[in-house]
């Protein structure tokens, strides 16, 4: 019998993992295939890879949270963050920010809720921030 989706109220600690991967494809992989789902509950990461389709690459243990602007210019997109499929979806939520370099999540639980932002910025301006 499948166990059921761990909320975040039953973890002792929430493991997250952030990295720049410089929009390189072999960085996207190495980071995907080390991205262990019983290790690392969300991953953050800046200037993703983004193929020809506009997607980035994933893995099925974990949702692929993006900027709302992902839609209309996917190559712009220089955040994302992933969340493991064993968190409840109704333990976090995405929330909407019009920024192709920002992502952000809130984490919902009994202690409260905790936001989670993601942000990009390429260190020659001040306009993310």
């Amino acid at each position: 019998m499948p166990q059921p989706a761990p909320s975040l109220t039953n973890l002792s600690k929430l493991r997250i993992w952030q990295q720049n991967l410089n929009k390189s494809l072999a960085s996207q992989n190495d980071f995907m295939n080390s991205l262990t789902p019983n290790f690392f509950d969300i991953a953050l990461v800046q200037e993703p890879h983004v193929d020809w389709r506009g997607v980035s690459r994933g893995k099925r243990s974990f949702v692929s949270i993006y900027p709302p602007t992902h839609a209309k210019d996917q190559r712009a997109t220089q955040s994302a963050i992933f969340v493991n499929t064993r968190l409840s979806s109704s333990s976090w939520a995405p929330i909407p920010i019009l920024s192709p370099d920002i992502t952000a999540i809130d984490l919902i639980g009994d202690f409260g809720t905790i936001r989670i932002i993601n942000i990009y910025n390429d260190g020659n301006h001040n306009e993310t921030l």
